[in-house]
């Protein structure tokens, strides 16, 4: 399939060059690559293991969904669900990368509908909202002589999509990045600075680990820790089931949350039709399986069975 690219402008900067790109810290990393990772499961062969269509069936409406929901640099696919999973697995990691994420939409026509209309990220930055404008603002390593220092677009034309307030608000998940960072390290700098590896200044490599263990599990409590950390030191099989539920429930709940963001933004459009997920372990069925577990009434492996599509 050849995807058409719409050429149209739009009102928003499309990228900054000169933004100083942090350290965010390996913790950081694997946290933002395991949320995404999987959130829509992967094809086998051919097909996908669930099933997503339009609660009315509309050919032309589908084929116009391809091309508007498409985010990634290779294009939407041929079918549906491939342009969907494509969509939730890019949002999710910018989700768990800064908590939020802003889209423009361009349009040359302002009609009803999906045609000739495309979204487009905008680049992380600051971004304010005023009445019934959004301003973006370019840092100040990209000013430059002669061009805007900031951008106005409309309202009607941004899509503004945030975490589910029950996984964290955008400042409380930065926050949480932010620990996860400073966290990264093995050993603090004074320990790192001495010749002993902090041994003459009664440094505890062991008491550190321990502790740096329980910060790390504190800090992501709210998503069930970070999967590629494996099972903690010092905790138990139940801990880690648990955890991996809760990491289950959390992918679902983002999951659920993305394409009920996407459902609105049709509304929004004046699109009277909305995308139906089949195939996939609800958020609700999850949490069930975990507090039937809490209460004794359902074992490990049918709690396990229970986040399986």
């Amino acid at each position: 399939m050849v995807v058409r690219r719409i050429k149209m402008s739009r009102l928003s900067r499309a990228y900054f060059s000169n933004v100083k790109q942090g350290n965010l810290g390996s913790l950081t990393f694997m946290f933002t690559r395991d949320v995404h990772t999987g959130i829509m499961p992967f094809r086998n062969g051919r097909t996908y293991p669930f099933t997503i269509k339009l609660a009315r069936k509309n050919q032309r409406l589908e084929d116009q969904l391809k091309e508007f929901l498409d985010v990634g640099a290779h294009g939407s696919g041929n079918q549906l669900d491939e342009t969907v999973w494509n969509i939730v697995d890019i949002l999710s990691h910018r989700l768990a990368g800064f908590g939020d994420a802003y889209l423009e939409i361009v349009y040359d026509s302002d009609k009803s509908g999906l045609k000739d209309k495309k979204l487009e990220f905008l680049p992380h930055g600051k971004i304010v909202k005023l009445f019934s404008r959004y301003i973006q603002l370019v840092p100040a390593r990209d000013w430059e002589r002669n061009k805007k220092k900031f951008y106005v677009i409309p309202s009607s034309r941004i899509w503004h999509v945030k975490l589910p307030r029950k996984l964290s608000t955008p400042q409380q998940h930065r926050k949480m990045l932010k620990q996860l960072s400073l966290l990264s390290e093995l050993m603090p700098k004074f320990a790192l600075k001495t010749s002993d590896r902090g041994n003459s200044e009664k440094y505890d490599f062991t008491a550190h680990r321990k502790a740096r263990d329980i910060a790390i599990e504190s800090a992501t409590s709210r998503w069930g820790s970070i999967s590629s950390l494996g099972r903690i030191e010092g905790t138990t099989e139940y801990y880690q089931i648990v955890n991996g539920l809760q990491i289950a429930y959390s992918k679902a709940l983002l999951r659920e949350h993305i394409i009920n963001e996407v459902n609105s933004l049709l509304a929004r459009l004046g699109i009277r039709n909305s995308l139906k997920v089949t195939g996939l372990k609800t958020s609700v069925e999850i949490n069930n399986a975990i507090q039937k577990l809490e209460r004794g009434e359902i074992g490990f492996t049918d709690a396990i069975n229970a986040t399986k599509d």
